[in-house]
């Protein structure tokens, strides 16, 4: 059975919430808004850090991602963009978590858009947050969203080159949003994918339903997953804030026998 992980908002970093997650062996994603962000203490991430390691819990970090994108053509916004995913890193950083997710941020939903421009004006950013990460031993993982192929975000690693830099690949995104068969994302990105986001949907919505409530077929996955070198395994995150969806998603992922 694979190390799962589960995201979990700052609302929910509860003695309860943490009871549940080492009760089904499960580790956190972490995640904090931009309300919480402005307020939270630096004791407070040094006191989640302490019920991690007591926890003996492994963790990642989902960096804040409304209304932010690195290559927005105003100028302000792109210098918010990155003050904020070098808060992810730092924060990180503090709480010893392994990888922090990053969306892109290029389009505001579906659609063409022109990557080279959008690199222009991200490029330089991304490659500083790479940069800044990997002297923290921390990586990048950048999540599909809105796109519809893989050539995107296969670009933007070419571009950045870097070691640390990877791909979050979100199942339930490509549900959506994709056309193509998984396997071809799997190709494309395969060697970069440093962790899966698993949820379910019926294409129509995010749903973030419990894994089998919706129509994505997980066998590619899991047939590429079962061919991966030992040792080589990505991440694997539940993002259902349901705990009874989290609950079924694991026994779904027993049954996988990867």
């Amino acid at each position: 059975m694979p190390q799962i992980f589960v995201n979990i908002a700052y609302q929910r970093m509860t003695a309860d919430g943490f009871k549940f997650l080492a009760d089904q062996k499960l580790f956190p994603e972490f995640y904090f808004c931009a309300d919480t962000i402005d307020t939270i203490e630096r004791k407070t991430i040094e006191d989640l850090r302490g019920i991690a390691e007591s926890q003996n819990f492994r963790s990642t970090l989902h960096a804040p991602f409304y209304d932010l994108n690195v290559g927005a053509r105003d100028r302000s916004i792109r210098m918010a963009s990155f003050e904020r995913l070098v808060w992810a890193v730092e924060t990180a950083s503090m709480l010893g978590s392994d990888v922090v997710v990053v969306h892109p941020g290029y389009g505001v939903g579906p659609g063409e858009i022109d990557i080279e421009v959008w690199l222009g004006r991200a490029g330089g950013f991304l490659k500083k947050l790479v940069e800044y990460a990997g002297e923290r031993n921390i990586k990048i993982a950048f999540e599909n969203i809105f796109d519809s192929r893989p050539d995107y975000l296969v670009r933007l690693l070419d571009f950045v080159n870097a070691p640390n830099a990877g791909i979050c690949f979100d199942v339930g995104h490509f549900n959506i949003f994709s056309k193509l068969p998984m396997q071809a994302w799997l190709t494309a990105l395969g060697p970069k994918i440093f962790e899966f986001h698993l949820h379910d949907n019926d294409k129509s919505a995010d749903q973030h339903r419990a894994i089998g409530d919706g129509n994505l077929d997980y066998q590619p996955l899991i047939d590429w997953h079962n061919n991966l070198p030992e040792g080589n395994n990505p991440v694997l995150t539940l993002e259902q804030p349901d705990r009874s969806h989290v609950l079924k998603s694991i026994t779904k992922i027993q049954n996988w026998g990867i």
